[in-house]
């Protein structure tokens, strides 16, 4: 990102290629999150936020957790440092076989698992909703949903394996927009599959929609010098040190996800629409860190797993610092502006149809909270990868083990003072910690880290989002009370209220001259 990419001195064309790169990603994600809040609005709409919709999010954390845990995220953060660092060696051919033979392994163990949570899901089921055990019409159509959702984790798993492959190629494009016709995909059945499969159109749409999507990329391998295929070199040394790092990869987004499984069986509860209202929440919040620190961590990753590869120790620490900071530059206005404004954000997002006012206190109440760790969490997503392009993933799991400990205990603290606002609470001041612990352990790592730096950017952009956001409230506040509330009324006060957080925003980092502003200023330009 910005001057971020620019990891070698004088090698303009590396640093424009990717910022161009960055830019896609983000634009990609951007079109795939809105089409993303197109398919919330219909669900929410169609769905509301009680039970049926809350047997369907227990339903799919299972197979969504298995997939991040051992499928496409964990294998990316396992098979790119190796694949990049052999092409970064010249080493095309080796690069392609260990590529194939994880893709044979990944169908026949992904495979086994899928058929095994298939058929024990009524024991599994229970375990991840303990407050649904007494339900048995409940409990059995979280079992049935999850059946149907559960093959779409080997599906993942070889998206993932064909994106990491790509991306090691610098090739980002396809990769960032293959979800957007997944997004079109779910948003169809639900329009017009909801009246005759019920709550069943969101299942069969992500079903297809994970078809499609690793469809479309692989016809990008070809021209690339090599291809997937079946292979069993597993004794290959390559093959080993992606098996090496897949281990500890998996161990510590496992535990970084189990915190969401945690977070479920608490809100399971808080009533039945508990577990919905916060999953409604968690999407709204994820959108900026998805638009900007996962679409930095995507471009990096490569990147600093090439520099890693050659052990050029001052160019990954100015890298990595640069693009923590670019995150905090992004992320901590868009917190501020969700804290100040999370009821008018909700309501416009989902108060339609089925999903009530009071729904719509749950849910602001819940993103209220979660909005709090949003820049802490986008810090973390970036130096959990350069731990993993250092070959050191053992470190962040290390840390995610303390964390999952510090959150059932939070969850437990704030759930009777907070009701399901401590559950996001918790999620933040975990995130928090997390990010400290991580810095001080790349520190090590590293020899040092321009902590200062990231310092010294947190706080200003602070500040300034502090006083936009105000002038963006009461901006709102104004409109809304002038306006009224329908749905016209409501997207031109957020507008206005947006554009007032923009412009105020951007004036005084400009007055100030803020360096992160500087470097995303670089990065449009490419």
């Amino acid at each position: 990102m910005p001057d971020i990419p620019i990891v070698e001195p004088g090698n303009g064309s590396t640093g424009r290629r990717l910022a161009a790169a960055a830019m896609i990603v983000v634009a990609a994600t951007a079109a795939s999150r809105v089409f993303g809040y197109v398919r919330e609005i219909a669900t929410a709409a169609y769905f509301g936020a009680g039970a049926e919709m809350s047997a369907f999010d227990v339903a799919f954390l299972v197979p969504a957790t298995v997939q991040i845990i051992i499928a496409q995220a964990a294998l990316s953060a396992a098979l790119i440092p190796v694949f990049a660092g052999l092409l970064e060696k010249g080493k095309r051919q080796e690069a392609w076989l260990v590529a194939r033979t994880v893709f044979t392994l990944v169908i026949m163990v992904m495979g086994a698992i899928v058929v095994l949570c298939i058929l024990f899901a009524p024991e599994i089921m229970p375990l991840f909703a303990p407050g649904y055990r007494d339900d048995p019409v409940m409990m059995a159509e979280i079992v049935r949903m999850t059946r149907l959702l559960f093959p779409t984790v080997i599906l993942l798993a070889l998206t993932g394996i064909v994106a990491s492959v790509l991306n090691s190629f610098e090739h980002f494009a396809l990769p960032a927009i293959a979800p957007i016709f997944w997004n079109i995909i779910i948003l169809a059945f639900v329009v017009f599959g909801h009246d005759r499969l019920g709550i069943d159109a969101l299942a069969w749409g992500i079903l297809l929609g994970t078809v499609v999507q690793l469809a479309m990329q692989v016809p990008a391998l070809r021209g690339r010098g090599g291809s997937l295929g079946w292979s069993l070199a597993w004794r290959n040394p390559n093959v080993r040190k992606v098996g090496a790092l897949l281990l500890p990869v998996s161990v510590s987004l496992g535990l970084i996800n189990l915190n969401g499984v945690v977070d479920v069986q608490f809100a399971s509860f808080l009533g039945t629409g508990g577990v919905a209202a916060m999953t409604f929440a968690f999407r709204l919040y994820q959108l900026p860190e998805s638009l900007f620190a996962i679409a930095v961590g995507t471009v990096l990753f490569p990147t600093l797993s090439r520099i890693a590869a050659r052990e050029d120790r001052d160019a990954f620490r100015s890298t990595l610092t640069r693009g923590i900071r670019v995150i905090f530059f992004l992320l901590i206005p868009a917190s501020a502006f969700m804290l100040a404004l999370s009821q008018p954000i909700v309501r416009l997002a989902y108060e339609h149809g089925e999903f009530t006012p009071e729904n719509t206190d749950l849910v602001a109440s819940a993103l209220f909270f979660f909005a709090i760790g949003s820049a802490f969490s986008g810090g973390s997503t970036l130096l959990t990868r350069g731990f993993f392009s250092l070959r050191r993933p053992w470190l962040p799991t290390a840390a995610a083990v303390g964390n999952l400990a510090v959150n059932a205990f939070l969850n437990w603290l704030f759930i009777k003072p907070f009701g399901l606002g401590g559950i996001p609470l918790s999620t933040s001041v975990v995130s928090a910690v997390t990010f400290i612990v991580l810095l001080v352990l790349m520190r090590r790592e590293l020899g040092r880290v321009d902590g200062r730096a990231i310092i010294r950017a947190a706080v200003s952009v602070a500040l300034v989002s502090a006083v936009a956001v105000t002038a963006a409230y009461f901006s709102w506040k104004e409109l809304d009370a002038w306006l009224g509330s329908g749905l016209v009324q409501q997207v031109v006060s957020l507008c206005v209220a947006f554009a007032v957080a923009l412009g105020i925003f951007t004036f005084i980092a400009a007055a100030i001259r803020m360096p992160e502003l500087q470097l995303v200023r670089k990065l449009r330009r490419g």
